[in-house]
């Protein structure tokens, strides 16, 4: 069983951007498009950390659920 720092140091490894719940994101694969994280989980076995999904705009099939490296946090200006 792992410990809470030890879950905690995972997450910061295989999240590269800093990505939390409640940013938004553009997510950049095929197309990009823009969503907000609504959760993220940690995959040990593949050594990734995915990010759950709300999307910006519905009416186009992308995926709900990335590969948060795939994530990028949207600047405020």
């Amino acid at each position: 069983m792992l410990s809470n720092r030890e879950i905690e140091r995972l997450y910061d490894k295989y999240n590269p951007n800093r990505i939390r719940s409640g940013d938004r994101v553009t997510v950049r694969l095929s197309r990009p498009y823009r969503a907000r994280v609504v959760g993220l989980d940690l995959d040990i076995k593949n050594k990734k950390v995915y990010a759950n999904l709300r999307l910006m705009d519905n009416t186009k099939k992308n995926p709900n659920r990335v590969d948060v490296a795939d994530c990028h946090q949207e600047r405020l200006t």
